[in-house]
């Protein structure tokens, strides 16, 4: 009879914490969302349903299957979480709306204010410098509405799939105040990894989190998830990194981020594909952004081909014999691998199906087996403009230049991911990247010597000009709030958040 009682006690006793669970789960924030996606009820264009940068590179039919979906299924789940939620179509948004919601969710592309403009090339824009609601962008969405207002949150590859890795596990996402109880399963690293420096030291296998049920990796046409540059995206106090998650790029590729008032979701799913936990991470990522509504970005990254000082760090570690093998190996596989997909793809042609707008563009630019370098072609590329000939045989001497050198490199702002040395930084021999450089120049104004030279590392570093009292007043003011930004444009600036 004890050992009855004993069983009926506990029995209700995990009933009583299911049920505590199961109420958690459900309590409601009393938070606003304006959800903005493709409404069901109106026609898509077929230049967006044919169009992999539109549609996340789904293909045609399974975004047709997706947009019949995918916008009821987000506010019925926004629904179960906040006491209130409007779902409104991409081309009818207007900036307006955002103001009377706590936190907006981009799910599609919105119209933009201003059309792209091709010769001089100009970046269409969506939205506004000053526009300062908490912000989450789903996937593709982040870099194609944020590349004109300068957010870190870029395209580096439209290539993530269903899991995520390196995750910051202590985040206030994975904390509440849903409750997250993370199912960590350890995998096979992503083998693209360890064609980047950074992935030298990754263990074989990692813990990983299942974010959703399918990912495009699978081969049935869903949307691909995209990551964000990891290099000099944590250069700025504006900025955090979440986490990662399996794609063809390196380690740090960013998959969930923060850059001022915006937040990058860079996995794909709907709420019907997305897992248990991970609706209640995503839930909890909206609460969470919300805090940051008026702080808006303070580094700009207006050019996403940028080049960051981890180039030179890059080169280094590549500029050997042993990388050069493994290279080439690389290359290799990736040209049986480009071989097979261009067979499958003249196959179908050949049985007259038709190809999407991506598979023509794969069979046009992967006509050709990619050529496998000799060492001197390779360090060419490798070493980009610091290249010279006599570097052939003694590559020692290129990186001693290269690690010598690095502290007082930067890059143009309109640059594509090179670098150069600036020659009047090295003349002071003072790293770009300590303040006591800012403290030179104005010393150099203050006692006449040097002036020009002075003020054109003032100029190219902070974008200013003052005299050398106001240059005093304004070091003397702001010392203590300065930092340094390469992905920004090699600026000092101020942390607005102190």
């Amino acid at each position: 009879m004890k050992q009855v009682r004993t069983l009926v006690v506990l029995i209700m006793i995990l009933f009583c914490a299911n049920v505590t669970l199961h109420a958690q789960q459900n309590k409601k924030e009393n938070l606003s969302v304006l959800y903005v996606g493709y409404d069901p009820a109106i026609p898509v264009d077929e230049k967006i349903i044919n169009s992999p940068t539109a549609t996340g590179g789904m293909t045609p039919e399974r975004f047709k299957e997706d947009v019949k979906t995918r916008f009821n299924a987000f506010e019925s789940y926004l629904k179960e979480y906040f006491t209130t939620v409007k779902a409104v179509d991409a081309r009818s948004y207007t900036m307006d709306m955002s103001k009377n919601y706590d936190v907006t969710i981009f799910d599609q592309t919105i119209n933009p204010w201003e059309k792209e403009q091709r010769s001089p090339y100009k970046q269409a824009k969506f939205l506004t410098e000053d526009f300062d609601f908490p912000t989450i962008f789903i996937g593709h969405t982040a870099p194609q509405m944020g590349g004109s207002i300068g957010l870190k949150l870029d395209w580096l590859c439209l290539c993530l799939d269903a899991d995520a890795h390196h995750l910051k596990a202590e985040h206030p996402i994975f904390k509440g105040p849903f409750p997250v109880k993370l199912t960590m399963v350890v995998k096979p690293t992503p083998a693209d990894i360890y064609h980047y420096p950074s992935g030298k030291d990754v263990p074989k296998e990692i813990p990983m989190w299942r974010v959703q049920k399918e990912g495009y990796q699978e081969g049935k046409g869903y949307r691909i998830g995209l990551v964000a540059r990891g290099d000099g995206f944590l250069d700025s106090p504006d900025a955090e990194y979440i986490s990662s998650g399996v794609n063809s790029k390196d380690v740090g590729a960013v998959a969930i981020g923060r850059h001022g008032n915006f937040l990058l979701w860079g996995f794909s799913a709907s709420p019907d594909f997305m897992t248990d936990e991970a609706k209640q991470v995503f839930a909890n990522t909206v609460v969470y952004i919300k805090k940051f509504k008026g702080q808006k970005p303070i580094a700009r990254k207006y050019n996403d081909r940028i080049g960051t000082k981890s180039i030179v760090d890059e080169m280094v570690a590549k500029l050997n014999t042993e990388s050069f093998e493994e290279f080439k190996i690389y290359m290799g596989e990736m040209n049986i691998v480009r071989e097979k997909s261009i067979n499958e793809l003249l196959t179908k042609k050949e049985k007259g199906e038709k190809l999407s707008e991506l598979e023509e563009a794969i069979l046009g630019a992967q006509s050709q087996p990619i050529p496998v370098p000799t060492w001197e072609q390779y360090l060419q590329q490798t070493a980009q403009t610091f290249y010279k000939p006599e570097y052939i045989k003694n590559v020692d001497k290129l990186k001693k230049y290269l690690k010598d050198n690095r502290k007082y490199m930067y890059s143009d702002p309109k640059g594509f991911f090179d670098l150069k040395v600036d020659e009047d930084v090295k003349k002071l021999g003072v790293d770009n990247e300590d303040v006591k450089l800012l403290q030179r120049c104005v010393s150099l104004l203050k006692s006449g010597k040097d002036t020009d030279l002075a003020k054109r590392v003032l100029l190219r570093y902070t974008g200013m000009e003052k005299s050398a009292q106001e240059w005093e007043k304004w070091l003397n003011e702001n010392s203590s709030k300065l930092f340094f930004t390469e992905a920004g444009g090699y600026k000092w600036m101020i942390d607005t958040t102190k």
